[in-house]
């Protein structure tokens, strides 16, 4: 998507398409500048209508939101639809990994409308479109367990789950490719995933975590403020709520922060100063390389896992953030994927751009998978994340004799 809407109807006539426009109006404007930021007027500006004419197709911004989403997954449903039809579950899969990479640039909002703006709708709304992602997805995991003897159910939904993540990932990154050539690279790693090995056997996680140090009530404000940004977002988070959660009135935040906005501000800061510690120490080392990617992708699988709130704020708030908060974080974050790219780029042949292409999947995967319940609870899984990122980036396993869910 290059614009708002692609052939705007002149004010004052009636298309046949009018929904199918709307649709494509909202889904472009959630997906750039936010659902808490796009109001329906704004939506019948964009399609050259009344806002008392937009009302009659979508009683409520709610509903346009639900129907952008559908939009997108119905892509998705039409391509599993069309593979039907092949007899060979190779050639299934293959047809469905193609066409699904297409899809994904023709919808490309999806990845960003699901996993930050769908905060917004109701719960029964959000299990609707839930249950339809779900569906998709174990359509994809019954195709690769068709093609894999080796594969019990388990092991192909996890693999279904990483595939989709890449598929969905150009959602968050503005990288661009001729059109031929993004497909191919969105084909090599949907099929890298799908042909991942995976070894029966599993090992869990070590048990256990230290328990966390005593938190200023400073930090308390913080660590809550995250967690509820992350579950609900910061536009739809009050003081008051902030304050419950942390044991105090909502009034009292103020004492500690100047505004909700502040606390979002240190939210981020902190989620910052978390990847940048491991970052820098690991960039500064005697490491090739191909090793130095390999520890950060460790150290990225570790945080993301164990600090879940966090990561997720970083992927959906940045645009919460006051202007000059707003440059700083983002430029924080472009310098953390750039040290990731710059070091594939060392030992691989790819440009920039497909470099960049490759790390963003990497970051998504991992972040959408462990925003996934069921699968995070597995045994096995983060080595499962790590051997799977450092496959993507071409990264040669080493031989540690551990064994790998």
């Amino acid at each position: 998507m290059t614009s708002v809407v692609p052939e705007t109807p002149p004010r004052g006539t009636r298309p046949r398409n009018r929904r199918a426009i709307t649709i494509e109006a909202a889904t472009e404007l959630f997906w750039r500048r936010g659902y808490a930021a796009v109001s329906m007027s704004d939506i019948a500006d964009a399609t050259n209508v009344g806002a008392s004419a937009l009302y009659r197709h979508f009683p409520s911004k709610s509903e346009l939101l639900v129907a952008a989403v559908h939009a997108g997954l119905a892509g998705y449903a039409a391509v599993l639809d069309d593979a039907d039809s092949r007899d060979d579950p190779q050639d299934r899969l293959s047809f469905v990994i193609e066409r699904l990479a297409e899809t994904s640039l023709d919808h490309r909002a999806l990845g960003v409308l699901w996993q930050r703006e769908a905060r917004n709708l109701e719960d029964s709304e959000q299990r609707v479109l839930r249950d339809e992602l779900t569906s998709h997805t174990r359509r994809v995991a019954e195709l690769i367990l068709a093609t894999r003897s080796d594969l019990d159910a388990r092991r192909a939904d996890l693999l279904a789950w990483c595939a989709m993540g890449a598929l969905v990932s150009p959602s968050f990154h503005s990288a661009t490719l001729p059109r031929s050539q993004f497909v191919e690279v969105m084909v090599d790693l949907v099929t890298t995933i799908t042909s991942l090995p995976m070894p029966a056997a599993e090992r869990a996680e070590p048990g256990g975590v230290d328990p966390a140090p005593a938190e200023s009530r400073r930090d308390s404000i913080i660590t809550v403020a995250t967690e509820l940004f992350a579950e609900h977002g910061f536009a739809a988070t009050g003081i008051d709520e902030i304050g419950e959660a942390a044991g105090i009135a909502g009034p009292s935040v103020y004492s500690h922060f100047e505004n909700k906005a502040a606390i979002l501000v240190a939210a981020i800061e902190r989620a910052h100063v978390m990847l940048r510690v491991d970052r820098d120490e690991i960039l500064g080392s005697d490491l090739a390389p191909m090793q130095k990617l390999a520890r950060l992708i460790d150290s990225y699988v570790r945080v993301a896992n164990s600090d879940r709130a966090v990561i997720r704020i970083l992927l959906s708030e940045l645009m919460n953030l006051p202007d000059a908060d707003r440059e700083a974080a983002r430029k924080l974050q472009r310098d953390y994927i750039d040290a990731w790219v710059d070091l594939y780029r060392e030992f691989s042949d790819a440009d920039t751009t497909t470099a960049r292409i490759r790390v963003q999947a990497v970051l998504l995967i991992v972040n959408d998978a462990v925003q996934t319940p069921h699968l995070r609870t597995r045994p096995g899984f983060e080595q499962t994340l790590s051997r799977m990122s450092k496959t993507l980036l071409g990264i040669q396993p080493l031989q540690s004799g551990v064994v790998l869910a």
